[in-house]
């Protein structure tokens, strides 16, 4: 007869085992976040999954989009560019916006990854698996997810000359952040070509910012969570001369280090900076981390 036996468990098994599943059964006092107001000004197609990991760690979330994302009016220049595509030795994205937009148009263009398999692309982070799930196998993916991290790992491998394709935002009602000015910088000063395409809209949004916009200025939003440059320019484009509320007690967390720079040009005191900046589950971890630290 087989003989049946218990092997004690260890606390740190345990838990690294209830990591690996999902529960809904935590305690108030394991969710640091737990009755914070948290205003995140993330644009509608990505707010969804930032706002259902705040409450599922505690926060009260307050959804105030300062910026919205869509397609762009005319996609004549994209479309060329795709069509003359031999042209081009690469074709590099800044953010998941740029590959949604690559890859709708392949669609109305009739490409197939087959068609494409020419254009070697660099994607960043996670970013790079929506790609994949497309049938694209990025060539490039840099171990810094940054735009940054792109040209340093070009570099690395001797690529300092080409041409590089680079979709981009169409900014309207604000500066445009440094980011993809400075990629296109940082690229042709290691020796490659660029040609910049309009992939889709960055726009300031103006409107249904009261609710999120009263709780601020009366001192009721614990955490401000910033996910783009463009977020943080809008805001304060929208507060004016009620920007200085955002020095106040407010704590301030941005999405990786590139946010981060942008808020502090802007004189922004930062308090959290996500480490892991590949997924809004490393932020929110960062967040975590803040209140869990005092």
């Amino acid at each position: 007869m087989c003989g049946l036996f218990f092997q004690p468990v260890t606390a740190a098994e345990h838990a690294a085992a209830l990591t690996k599943r999902e529960t809904a059964l935590i305690a108030r006092a394991d969710l640091p976040l737990y009755g914070k107001t948290v205003l995140y000004t993330t644009p509608r197609n990505y707010a969804g999954k930032l706002g259902r990991l705040l409450i599922e760690r505690g926060a009260r979330p307050i959804w105030m989009p300062t910026i919205y994302i869509e397609p762009v009016a005319d996609y004549r220049v994209f479309d060329k560019a795709l069509r003359e595509r031999d042209r081009y030795d690469w074709i590099a994205f800044t953010s998941r916006n740029g590959i949604d937009a690559y890859l709708n148009r392949m669609d109305a263009l009739g490409l197939t990854p087959g068609d494409v398999i020419g254009l070697k692309a660099a994607a960043i982070g996670n970013d790079a698996a929506l790609l994949k799930q497309a049938g694209i196998t990025p060539v490039l993916v840099p171990p810094t997810p940054s735009p940054i991290g792109i040209v340093r790992e070009l570099e690395r491998r001797g690529v300092t000359s080409g041409t590089v394709l680079v979709p981009a935002p169409d900014v309207i009602g604000m500066e445009e952040p440094r980011v993809v000015p400075k990629f296109i910088e940082n690229l042709e000063a290691i020796g490659l070509t660029t040609k910049r395409v309009p992939a889709y809209v960055t726009a300031r949004e103006t409107e249904d910012l009261e609710l999120g916009t009263r709780l601020l200025l009366a001192g009721e939003i614990d955490m401000i969570a910033f996910t783009s440059r463009g977020e943080i320019e809008s805001l304060l484009l929208h507060l004016g001369d009620d920007s200085g509320v955002l020095n106040d007690k407010t704590v301030l967390a941005c999405f990786g280090p590139i946010t981060s720079a942008g808020a502090e040009l802007r004189n922004l005191r930062v308090d959290v900076v996500a480490k892991d900046y590949s997924r809004f589950e490393g932020f929110v971890a960062a967040m975590e981390d803040y209140y869990r630290s005092r």
